[in-house]
């Protein structure tokens, strides 16, 4: 809204007939107006300065502006004069008021003529209910006169006497309902709807007439009791009310100061600049979470608040603009690792592309970071092919998972029929069942890692039974297995690597190996003086020769390893050799 709309509706609501003060709609309209002031102020400073006037600098105020003064100062008035009225009604409602109590206890003690007295007695009420309220320090010293005075003429003046009992019993039943409705305020959880309701009853039970004098005592103790308690219930809320508002002050003052602060931090890099922008933020949700502060404060704090973010967002804005250049080259590294997620997330070689996909987060996180909404939008994008491959990798698994499944099946099914075979008797077939067995056995694929090595055992079991049968002793049955073991592998599409992993097993046992040897030769030092016909000495022998024999073989395994990795080298080598060129006689005495 303008100066000029904000005036024209402050004038029509003044300048109404029924003119009502509403505080929070001119609060509205003033801080409304003073903030275009403020601008127009800020504006009429920035032109004095920039033209060079070195004079105090002073506002000049526009028709608006006076005129808006003009309205506040009868706005005042006017409240001030409905006040007045307002007090002055009270304090007419208080002297007739008091008027017709003195009129109801002369009526009480004088009037004899019962039908004269209830048409008296129902004029006062009547005049009693049309008269307006009375301030609160005097409401309720007046209303309990009224309902002293109400309740002593229904017991002074009798009526017919059985219609009298049954008034008397219907107002004590009326009068039992109304406290049953004050004691089930206690589940109202509205304190204002508990004191509009409160006062509703009170009314209700001034209303209803007398009832069994012999009663009266009781159930007017336990009415004044019930009363009591939602009247200490709304005390007691009050306070805690008042309590909380200074709680909330106090913690909105800290908030205050807390963004004043991170106004005043010099700005220096995005990162401290992020992280102070996060905890503005934070701090704003706080605040939106703290209550009312009270009358007269809650207001004014907030404008310390405001004002305090509305700093800091202005230097930050000066801050950004100057970190333009720095932000662009973030923006290229990381454009360039979307487009490299983008080129490779597709490919085949499912290890390797999760390697470099992981390399390629590490550098996203190395990159440095933009502005938030920029720096999710790029990484949205960034981890869509990332999630796009990992998603695919794990399908991948599962089908793997199904397929080693599968492999396992038909393994155990094999080492059941091996074993069949073998208890029937294989010295007819010889060597060529356990060849049979061996490619059985690799033409099936491979098993999960946790069953691989008890099925390899049952294979290796089996065999070593086979060759027993045969009567082929172990050395040369553990031969002919490591043989056929790299036959089989020969055969593989990745034998090197295969290979490879062979023999770095097989140094690591002859490491173990030799450890060993060396810790028995340590022993053999014990035996020093003795001869070679000591038994433990003559065992420790054995098991030194024992071991260096296994060494030996180690090491001949290793050798047959090295000699097929160099054949396979040489036939890789031959095969990515380009082929001559063949040329005719003709071509070759051209020229």
């Amino acid at each position: 809204m303008s100066k000029e709309e904000i005036v024209i509706e402050f004038q029509n609501w003044v300048n109404q007939e029924n003119f009502a003060a509403d505080r929070t709609k001119y609060n509205d309209l003033m801080e409304k107006f003073n903030a275009l002031r403020n601008a127009s102020k800020e504006a009429q400073a920035k032109a004095q300065a920039e033209e060079g006037e070195e004079s105090e600098i002073t506002y000049a105020p526009d028709e608006h502006d006076q005129r808006f003064d003009e309205l506040v100062k009868l706005y005042h008035e006017k409240r001030k004069e409905a006040e007045k009225s307002f007090k002055e009604a009270q304090s007419n409602s208080l002297s007739e008021k008091k008027a017709l109590l003195k009129e109801l206890d002369v009526l009480i003690k004088d009037e004899e003529n019962i039908a004269k007295a209830y048409q008296r007695f129902n004029a006062i009420k009547q005049k009693w209910n049309e008269l307006g309220t009375v301030g609160k320090d005097e409401r309720r010293e007046i209303q309990a006169e009224y309902s002293r005075l109400i309740e002593q003429f229904y017991y002074n003046i009798h009526i017919y006497q059985e219609l009298q009992i049954n008034d008397l019993k219907k107002n004590l039943e009326l009068k039992k309902s109304v406290i049953v409705e004050i004691k089930l305020l206690e589940n109202e959880s509205s304190i204002n709807q508990v004191d509009f309701l409160v006062h509703k009853y009170l009314d209700e039970w001034d209303e209803i007439g007398p009832t069994f004098k012999e009663e009266w005592d009781k159930i007017r103790d336990e009415f004044k009791e019930s009363v009591g308690k939602v009247f200490d219930r709304i005390r007691e809320h009050r306070k805690t009310i008042k309590s909380e508002h200074v709680e909330n002050y106090t913690k909105k003052k800290e908030l205050v100061t807390r963004l004043e602060e991170i106004a005043g931090t010099e700005l220096e890099e995005v990162k401290q600049v992020q992280k102070l922008t996060k905890d503005v933020i934070d701090t704003q949700k706080e605040w939106k979470h703290l209550g009312f502060a009270g009358r007269g404060k809650n207001d004014k704090i907030w404008a310390e608040f405001r004002k305090a973010c509305d700093v800091y967002f202005e230097r930050r804005g000066e801050f950004l603009k100057k970190s333009n250049s720095a932000f662009d080259d973030v923006r290229k590294v990381k454009q360039k690792l979307i487009d490299r997620a983008k080129e490779i997330h597709g490919g085949e070689n499912m290890g390797e592309i999760a390697n470099q996909l992981k390399g390629l987060q590490r550098e996203w996180k190395q990159s440095g970071t933009l502005l938030p909404q920029e720096e999710y939008k790029m990484f949205k994008e960034f981890r869509k092919f990332c999630d796009q491959f990992f998603n695919r990798r794990k399908e991948s698994y599962k089908a793997e998972e199904k397929e080693h499944k599968q492999n396992l099946q038909k393994k155990e099914e094999l080492v059941m029929g091996f074993k069949a075979q073998l208890d029937k008797g294989i010295e007819k077939e010889g060597e060529k069942v356990i060849d049979s067995w061996q490619q059985q056995w690799n033409s099936v694929g491979d098993v999960n890692r946790k069953f691989h090595d008890k099925l390899e055992k049952a294979l290796d079991g089996l065999i070593n039974q086979a060759y027993k049968k045969l009567g082929i002793s172990l050395a040369e049955a553990a031969k002919k297995k490591f043989d056929n073991k790299l036959d089989s592998i020969a055969n593989q599409s990745d034998a090197e690597r295969t290979l490879m992993h062979e023999r770095a097993d097989i140094i690591q046992k002859i490491k173990g190996a030799n450890i060993s040897s060396l810790q028995l030769e340590d022993k053999l030092a014990f035996f020093k003086f003795s001869d070679d016909t000591n038994p433990l000495k003559k065992d420790l022998l054995d098991k030194i020769a024992k071991s260096e024999g296994e060494v030996q073989a180690l090491k001949d395994r290793k050798k047959q390893i090295d000699l097929l990795i160099k054949d396979i080298r040489k036939a890789e080598a031959a095969a990515q050799e380009p082929e001559e060129e063949v040329v005719s006689d003709e071509e070759s005495t051209e020229g």
